[in-house]
């Protein structure tokens, strides 16, 4: 039969702690395996070591009025297994009971992520477990918890995406793009671009109204509220956000496949083609960059809107293809305006 070995609560902690001889720590070990009680003394003794360093409230606590408030709370409970965990509490560390309650009471499981992302060219939509609804843009990353929980709902955005946010009165619905912008609401549709590359970030508001918080020049919040039919764009180098009136139908289009353009200058023309086309664009000719152009496009083909271009405005173009070996995914073909 082998011999029974006996550990105290101060041996185990300052097993925990680091403190005991290379041979006490052999003796602990052949302690712990031989009974499941053994483990779990030794797991109580490990969870109030860790939030008294968790906390760091131990230097800062009166031991002798610590053990006069233990044995107090003892007196006042008489539910035996309590009492015997608060003896035990007060025999180890003469932590004031509320320390090891915190521990136990607001230790949170870890957060679970998902992530969601769309290939170059493509439009995808995705249900979230509160009811929403987002749609992420070609070349787009959204993040999100497993489950919401607590008093908000929280994502993170990299690119482009349009939300249709379920109402709940109870829970914020927070949309982060980086560090510099946040989007909060309760319950609303809208649409945030917030493309990495680019050094700004446009929300658009379809529906309800937002708060957007943002980031200023002197790293400081600032904050507005936007209203249906209103778009502000953020510049991430400036910390300045302009506020205006959109054409709402033209921002969002692409989450039904379409292109609709209202008076739009090349530039946000050829971006909104870049994305839905996965191609790269050049202007060679300074005099096309003033263009503007109207019009909606559906299911027609990139060269039938350049063919409609160079008709409308007498810009030309010549496409040059990928070279060969590159994957089709992260290969672009460069198209040149001239």
């Amino acid at each position: 039969m082998k011999e029974q070995i006996h550990i105290d609560e101060t041996t185990l902690l300052n097993y925990f702690t680091g403190s005991v001889s290379l041979s006490d720590k052999e003796k602990i070990e052949q302690w712990l395996g031989q009974s499941e009680e053994n483990r779990k003394l030794a797991r109580d003794v490990q969870y109030i070591c860790l939030a008294s360093e968790t906390l760091n409230l131990i230097k800062q606590t009166d031991t002798s009025a610590s053990l006069r408030t233990v044995k107090r709370r003892i007196k006042q409970h008489k539910r035996a297994s309590l009492l015997v965990w608060f003896q035990r509490v007060a025999a180890i560390l003469f932590i004031p009971l509320l320390l090891a309650s915190a521990y136990y009471l607001l230790r949170e499981e870890p957060i679970e992520y998902i992530e969601f992302s769309t290939t170059p060219g493509m439009v995808t939509s995705i249900d979230l477990p509160d009811g929403s609804k987002v749609w992420l843009n070609s070349g787009s990353k959204l993040i999100r918890p497993l489950r919401f929980t607590g008093k908000t709902r929280e994502v993170n955005l990299t690119g482009e995406a349009y939300f249709q946010v379920a109402k709940d009165p109870n829970r914020k619905f927070i949309v982060s793009s980086g560090e510099e912008l946040k989007v909060e609401v309760l319950g609303t549709k809208f649409n945030i671009e917030a493309y990495e590359e680019d050094n700004y970030i446009a929300t658009t508001l379809e529906e309800g109204s937002i708060r957007l918080l943002y980031k200023t020049e002197d790293k400081k919040m600032n904050s507005l509220t936007m209203h249906p039919d209103q778009k502000v764009i953020y510049c991430k180098n400036t910390g300045e956000a302009k506020l205006k009136e959109t054409y709402v139908s033209s921002d969002i289009a692409w989450k039904n496949g379409k292109i609709i353009l209202r008076n739009t200058p090349l530039g946000e023309v050829l971006k909104k083609l870049a994305h839905r086309f996965n191609v790269e664009f050049t202007i060679e000719r300074e005099a096309i960059k003033k263009s503007s152009f109207t019009g909606t496009f559906d299911t027609q083909q990139l060269i039938q809107i350049l063919e409609h271009f160079r008709i409308a405005s007498g810009i030309q173009y010549r496409i040059i293809e990928p070279e060969a070996g590159e994957t089709t995914i992260q290969a672009k073909s460069k198209i040149v305006l001239y």
